[in-house]
């Protein structure tokens, strides 16, 4: 601030800042957004835009036209926009216009299409913690999606990367007095919440005291939260988020519905690791050969929708397949209702892309945003209303039994009036109407009475400047003389150079140019001066009329929400039902006898990309864990997880890939597969492996599947076999979940023998001479070898190396006890790992400390057989 001029305009500026402090305050100044000191530092080097100073101090501005390209940018970056207005007209100001803050943008708040994904929700989210309880509430401010739970805080963490918020609201004393395990365990996820998460969330910490449920209640009007059907934790943290939506819009939440109370115990549960896992989403490894580029995610394999409602309806449902078999079944059945009926499917998408993305327009609207061109929109959508009804009943006709689904999406749609809004729309907006609502140029003739008067008005003087030009060109002889106009001189009377001398004395001169002079006479401005007149009216009244207009559509903003809803989940079905037809999937049978029976089943992404092998996977009510050997390579990876999808998406709603597909209802999907992204926070691969899996052992139960890759890998063999049998057994005999094992110890085989339940599958490979041809096919029993040599000579390790490995591979087999139970050409024996861990173990072994003590020299050779009998019976 040293040797900053305080002008009255700066310290406007000042205190509005003071007010909104974590903000970059766009202040408006004419035609531009400016910002000043650290603000303007932080803008120029962000956004790359060059430092200049007002009265020395610092600012970078961006013009008001192109504002939300610059602000999507700071918004991505994670930070917060507040945008100062001018609230007053200049011409009514005593001195300096007022200003204020109309709206704080942030990245869970932001309403502009260059911020907002089509095709994902953009969350807010907020939370409050009471001892090992949480309770989190979810909004998404451009659709008006509002719900709210209570949850264990170990699930939140799997329920945040579920949302994956852009913006995270907690109260400001979360982490202050005594710091309790339930408070230290939330801080140290939220530190590494940016690192795990998909995207960036920006943290965003508010007073305490807004996370009442009185601000709840009173907006909705309700009288308590048994109203609402919400717990006091999960009240309180939508208290939180509403407070919080309320102090940055301002206004503009006519659209926010009543917050859903949700449980995650009507959903599978995905832990973080196995979303990240089975790859729903997104890739674990990024980019490939371009020729090899294509659906990597299941949610890219499944996406099959035209609107954007509907493609973010379809990652809500893979994140979150159902518990309920009723509601499963009914999903199931309108999939197969228009599985079967192709045509009407085709013509279904078809009108369906016609439509536009309801669920945004009625947030737009809600929130006072909507343009004249959303308004359009909005009455094309409508439109296809009548066309939609007849393809509904139509559908219905085809079915024997119609599904009670299309029962409620068709009762949606038939009670919902909404051609009314769509004619209206028609009437008074123009098909050329601008992007702004203050251009003019909005409202249709013929809508209007006063607006018709001023636009005839408006024509009636650019009639009488056409007769003018005329009329003066006859007065002074001069044919080549013309009356123009532009924004800035308005209208003038042009004349060449060359006949400049011939003017009349009434023309007064405005402009000078190269090769002609510009005037103006009293006539002319006596017309513009009327023009404008009616121009300016004509603009202040057309605005009047479409913000009118607009409030009206507004107040059936919650009509347009449920026909958004039954527009997303048809074009969702009918997607599912597309991708069904296409890749040959078929409906799942569910059965409450725990047991799985696939047969044929394929991995729905990898047989995107190569010629797949379909394999059966046959697990009986008693089978509790399946030990599934092969060479790498061979295909268990890819084995396991397509056992794990084709459960989840039978549980979403989909049909699936495999000839046959019996399946119990799986409450929780476990995976433990390779390395994973907290290596980041300092953890051997090791201790991620122990970490992922004594979650699994925390959380599973007999109803759950569980797929585990290559436990142990990040340790010692012996200890890497001694841990990876105890999980194994302690799954089987204790947990009794379904769980597929692959696995290169080939020790963990002889489980089968020892316990009930346990199975041992293989992937079958031919050898014909030292070459191997992996067959990918699943067959019972236990693979002969791991075919580690054969494989790197696949990848194009130097023949050298390879054989010289072979020779070092046999000379371990003939000592190791560990490998050479793979090997089909030695003799099978117990494994003989345990003496030689008890021996070899890190705390030296009473008798190999006695013999190091020994001093054989002195001994007797009858002393010598006494000891050695001795510490034989020890050991």
């Amino acid at each position: 601030m040293a040797g900053v001029k305080l002008t009255p305009m700066m310290r406007q500026y000042l205190k509005i800042k003071e007010e909104y402090p974590d903000a970059i305050l766009f202040f408006n100044l004419g035609d531009f957004y400016e910002t000043f000191f650290e603000d303007a530092e932080l803008v120029s080097r962000e956004l790359e835009l060059v430092l200049t100073k007002r009265n020395e101090a610092p600012m970078a501005g961006v013009p008001i036209r192109k504002a939300q390209i610059y602000i999507s940018r700071l918004l991505k970056k994670g930070y917060k926009v507040a945008i100062c207005d001018q609230v007053q007209d200049p011409k009514e100001a005593k001195g300096l216009v007022a200003r204020e803050v109309v709206r704080v943008i942030t990245p869970g708040t932001a309403l502009e299409e260059e911020v907002l994904e089509p095709g994902r929700n953009n969350y807010i989210a907020a939370l409050v913690v009471e001892g090992d309880q949480v309770g989190l509430a979810v909004a998404d401010l451009s659709t008006g999606e509002f719900r709210a739970t209570q949850l264990p805080l170990d699930d939140l963490k799997g329920e945040l990367m579920r949302l994956q918020p852009a913006e995270l609201v907690l109260p400001g004393s979360l982490f202050e007095g005594d710091q309790s395990q339930a408070q230290l365990q939330l801080q140290e996820m939220l530190e590494g919440l940016g690192l795990e998460l998909e995207r960036r969330v920006a943290l965003t910490r508010v007073d305490r005291a807004c996370f009442q449920v009185e601000l709840l209640l009173e907006h909705f009007q309700m009288s308590s939260l048994e109203g609402l059907g919400l717990g006091e934790l999960a009240g309180r943290s939508a208290g939180g988020l509403l407070s919080y939506l309320r102090e940055t819009q301002k206004e503009g939440l006519a659209h926010l519905r009543r917050p859903l109370p949700y449980s995650l115990a009507d959903q599978m549960a995905l832990d973080p690791f196995t979303q990240r896992n089975l790859e729903l989403v997104q890739e674990l490894r990024e980019g490939g050969p371009p020729e090899k580029r294509g659906p990597r995610t299941l949610f890219a394999v499944l996406n099959r929708t035209v609107t954007g409602m509907g493609e973010r309806l379809l990652r809500r449902w893979l994140l979150a397949p159902l518990l309920d078999r009723g509601k499963i079944e009914q999903r199931l059945e309108m999939v197969e209702l228009l599985a079967q009926e192709g045509l009407i499917r085709a013509e279904l998408r078809s009108l369906l892309k016609e439509v536009h993305d309801l669920e945004r327009l009625a947030g737009w609207l809600g929130s006072g945003r909507a343009t004249p061109r959303d308004l359009l929109a909005l009455a094309q959508t409508l439109e296809r209303l009548p066309e939609l009804r007849a393809l509904l009943e139509e559908l219905e006709g085809k079915a024997k039994q119609p599904p009670a689904k299309l029962e409620q999406l068709k009762g949606v749609i038939d009670e919902l009036h909404l051609e009314d809004l769509a004619k209206l729309l028609r009437e008074a907006i123009r098909e050329d109407a601008p992007p702004t609502v203050k251009e003019g140029g909005i409202i249709r003739e013929g809508f209007d009475r006063e607006l018709d008067e001023l636009k005839s008005q408006e024509r009636e003087f650019k009639r009488k400047i056409v007769e003018l030009e005329a009329q003066e060109r006859a007065r002074t002889g001069i044919g080549s003389l013309k009356v123009g106009y532009n924004s800035v001189f308005g209208y003038y009377i042009e004349v060449s150079r060359a006949h400049a001398r011939r003017v009349p004395s009434d023309y007064m001169r405005k402009q000078t140019l190269a090769n002609a002079e510009r005037f103006i006479t009293p006539k002319l401005k006596e017309y513009e001066g009327a023009i404008l007149s009616a121009q300016e009216r004509a603009r202040e009244l057309e605005y009047a009329i479409f913000t009118e207009l607009r409030s009206r559509v507004a107040a059936r903003v919650g009509e347009l929400q449920r026909l958004a809803e039954a527009l997303a989940e048809l074009d969702l079905f009918a997607a599912l039902a597309e991708v069904a037809r296409s890749n040959g999937y078929v409906r799942p049978q569910f059965t409450d006898a725990p047991r799985i029976e696939i047969r044929e089943g394929r991995h729905p992404v990898v047989e995107q990309h190569e010629e797949f092998v379909p394999n059966d996977l046959v697990m009986g009510e008693d089978d509790h864990l399946v030990v599934l050997t092969g060479p790498n390579m061979s295909g268990k990876s890819v084995y396991i997880r397509q056992v794990a999808l084709i459960a989840l998406m039978a549980q979403m709603g989909s049909f699936v890939p495999a000839k046959r597909a019996v399946l119990p209802i799986i409450d929780k999907i476990f995976t433990r597969v390779g390395a994973s992204d907290m290596l980041a926070f300092g953890y051997s691969t090791f201790m991620v492996e122990m970490l992922e899996t004594a979650a699994i052992l925390r959380g599973a139960t007999p109803r759950s599947l569980i797929i585990l890759d290559e436990m142990g890998r990040g340790t010692s063999t012996f200890d890497g076999v001694s841990i990876a049998w105890a999980v194994a057994e302690h799954l089987a005999t204790k947990v009794k979940a379904k769980t597929l094992f692959a696995t290169h110890y080939h020790e963990l085989t002889k489980l089968a023998e020892r316990l009930p339940g346990v199975k041992n599958l293989h992937v079958r490979v031919k050898e014909f001479g030292d070459e191997v041809i992996f067959l990918h096919k699943v067959v019972e029993g236990v693979a002969e070898g791991s075919y580690g040599v054969h494989v790197a000579r696949l990848a194009g390790l130097p023949r050298e190396v390879t054989d010289r490995a072979a020779q070092i591979l046999e000379q371990i087999l003939k000592n190791n006890p560990l490998d050479a139970m793979g090997e089909p050409h030695r003799r099978r024996r117990e494994p003989q790992f345990i003496k030689q861990l008890a021996l070899f173990s890190a705390d030296e072994h009473p008798v190999l400390r006695r013999l190091k003590e020994l001093q054989v020299e002195a001994l007797t050779p009858l002393e010598a057989l006494e000891l050695l009998a001795q510490l034989q019976r020890e050991l």
